[in-house]
């Protein structure tokens, strides 16, 4: 009798154990599942950390180097295509900084410390906050716009600026023209109207 008691018992915590079980190992996944966490920057304020580091000072450098060698040489369509490059690529930069552009190019000069960051901070992914179209409630955003910006090494204080430029909303890309400003420069230069 004694042994049957056991059995039947023995049977119960079985039967126990095995419902419990599934829950049991839910709970404990749910416990010790990791929380998904996405950093962030505002590609703004990291385009603006970049042009105030070395690593645009020497792309103008070259710039300026080959100006002057087309200006020397009088080389006229060497300069008229310097100019054009020059135009594009500072509108390139104002969409950059007052608008949401890419900045996939300049994030590539530090994508080697980007590693390091992210597990530092303990994210999954970096990239850039205009670039998150849907994010569930249950995912958590760290700003990182400062660490990122930081991994340029600014010459300048670009703290001040970075309050400016966070306080105002980007101009949609779709509303961003050529400035008038920029062309018009061009066209006195090269006698056109």
């Amino acid at each position: 009798m004694k042994k049957q008691v056991q059995n039947t018992i023995s049977v119960i915590a079985l039967l126990i154990l095995t419902i419990l079980q599934p829950a049991g190992n839910t709970v404990f996944a749910q416990k010790t599942k990791a929380a998904i966490r996405i950093g962030t920057y505002d590609s703004r304020i990291v385009t603006f950390a970049w042009s105030r580091s070395d690593y645009f000072k020497h792309r103008l450098i070259k710039t300026n180097q080959q100006s002057d060698s087309a200006t020397k040489a009088h080389d006229t369509a060497r300069i008229k295509e310097l100019s054009v490059e020059a135009m594009s690529y500072q509108h390139l930069l104002h969409l950059m900084v007052f608008s949401n552009g890419s900045i996939g190019f300049v994030m590539a000069i530090v994508k080697d410390k980007l590693p390091e960051l992210a597990k530092t901070v303990g994210v999954s992914v970096i990239l850039s906050k205009w670039e998150l179209n849907f994010i569930d409630p249950s995912i958590e955003i760290v700003d990182l716009t400062s660490q990122v910006a930081q991994l340029f090494q600014p010459k300048e204080n670009i703290d001040q600026m970075s309050k400016d430029i966070s306080a105002q909303q980007p101009i949609p890309i779709d509303e961003f023209g050529i400035e008038i400003d920029m062309l018009d420069g061009y066209c006195n230069r090269f006698g056109k109207k």
